[in-house]
């Protein structure tokens, strides 16, 4: 549910209860001042016929066709009925309860100028319907307009929100169009110096942090590359003349062999930090290279068998060989399998075989499938920087990020899947 919606719900609860608190005590007022009026009027009506009654001759003046009267007579002790209407109950509180509500029964009692010698009474019971619909009437009103004025609130509620909301609104759509954390510019600030300025003015400054730290992260990762490059050059050259020179004996072949895997690991390594340290604003500089992608496959996994026998895992290749050839980035890609790879190597569970698949439909699909320790894992979480499904292996979190990243570059899809055991990269390549 959104916040303003939130604000319109308790703005009509909030104007729904004290509406309707306010409108009952108001509505129990008015029925007791139509109450009261009624009971005038019948008061007035028994007073009137009182005064024409008259004891010595009994003289009584009848009541009205749908009126119910009885008039008593005292005196010396002793009563004695003058008038009874047909069906009128024996004592005043039978007759209040059997009238009640159809009837409105009324008491009144001649004075003694009226009558010196004793006391007459007149009980006079007047239907009570014209009271009963203007009550009706009245709480029909009463209900129509308290839901006419809760909707009203609603509606009021939700416009005003809508204005109060505007400012937080217009920070969203900015903050939406944020793409990078190196080209963020600071959100407007409002007018109004209230909560809302706050907001952004902190809101502002908490970007500029994070702008200044994605920057002095790339500054890192490009100057580090940098200084990198060079020693690594330099190893990989004296392994590489070492090795072609035929003067290393057959013992420490392939030690030298295994450096020079390690050094042009490496070298491919800072080759894609340097790729990543780059703005997300600059145009990356892609190669057009026509591949072969089972023959760039085959390749990668033969880089990789002395990593396959440290770890005592296999590694097989499946699938169709015929398809059309790709034009993208050769080095990049052939980086984003071998990350592939060797992240199913070091982590298949060991002695298990780990098979890549590649096949064409309408885009060429490479899988890596490997056998794991564990039964399933958060691949979501594996596309991320510096997270690792197993801490305790060796590693730093960020083979499967810089893939993630490196595909993108090139125009493909990385997926990946981890269920009962079993671990699939899937990399997706177009062809055009």
């Amino acid at each position: 549910m959104s916040l303003r919606s939130r604000i319109v719900l308790a703005v009509a609860a909030v104007f729904a209860t004290i509406s309707l608190l306010t409108g009952w005590l108001m509505l129990n007022r008015a029925e007791t001042s139509l109450r009261t009026a009624f009971d005038r009027a019948v008061q007035t009506r028994a007073n009137w016929l009182l005064s024409l009654v008259s004891v010595d001759p009994v003289v009584v003046s009848l009541p009205a066709e749908t009126e119910q009267m009885r008039v008593v007579y005292e005196a010396y002790g002793h009563k004695r009925e003058l008038f009874r209407s047909p069906g009128f109950p024996d004592t005043l509180t039978s007759a209040r309860r059997s009238y009640a509500p159809m009837y409105r029964v009324m008491t009144v009692q001649a004075t003694r100028e009226q009558i010196p010698d004793g006391r007459v009474s007149l009980t006079l019971a007047v239907p009570a319907q014209s009271l009963a619909q203007d009550i009706g009437q009245l709480r029909w009103l009463f209900g129509v307009g308290w839901l006419g004025s809760l909707l009203l609130a609603c509606l009021g509620g939700y416009i005003v929100a809508g204005w109060l909301l505007t400012p937080i609104q217009n920070i969203v759509r900015q903050a939406d169009q944020i793409s990078n954390a190196t080209s963020i510019d600071p959100i407007a600030l409002p007018r109004s110096q209230d909560e809302i300025y706050q907001l952004t003015d902190s809101l502002n400054l908490m970007l500029a942090r994070i702008r200044e730290s994605a920057e002095l992260q790339r500054n890192f990762f490009g100057a580090a590359a940098h200084e990198l490059r060079t020693p690594l050059a330099v190893m990989k050259t004296g392994l590489e003349v070492t090795l072609n020179s035929g003067k290393a004996g057959e013992a420490i072949r392939p030690f030298l062999t295994g450096q020079l895997d390690e050094v042009s690991r490496l070298a491919r390594l800072l080759d894609e930090f340097l790729t990543l340290s780059r703005p997300d604003t600059d145009t990356p500089t892609l190669r057009n290279d026509e591949i072969d992608i089972p023959h760039l496959v085959e390749t990668c996994v033969a880089q990789l068998v002395t990593l396959t026998t440290d770890y005592g895992v296999y590694i097989k290749i499946t699938g169709k060989t015929m398809g059309p050839s790709i034009r993208t980035d050769a080095i990049k890609l052939e980086h984003v399998l071998l990350n592939l790879m060797e992240n199913a190597i070091k982590y298949a569970a060991p002695g298990s075989t780990i098979r890549v698949q590649t096949h064409y439909d309408t885009d060429w699909i490479i899988q890596v499938q490997n056998r794991t320790v564990r039964e399933t894992g958060p691949t979501l979480d594996l596309l991320q920087p510096y997270f690792q499904a197993d801490p305790l292996r060796e590693g730093h979190g960020l083979g499967l990020w810089i893939s993630h990243r490196l595909t993108r570059l090139i125009g493909g899809r990385l997926r990946l899947d981890w269920q009962t055991f079993t671990f699939i990269s899937e990399l997706a390549l177009p062809v055009s």
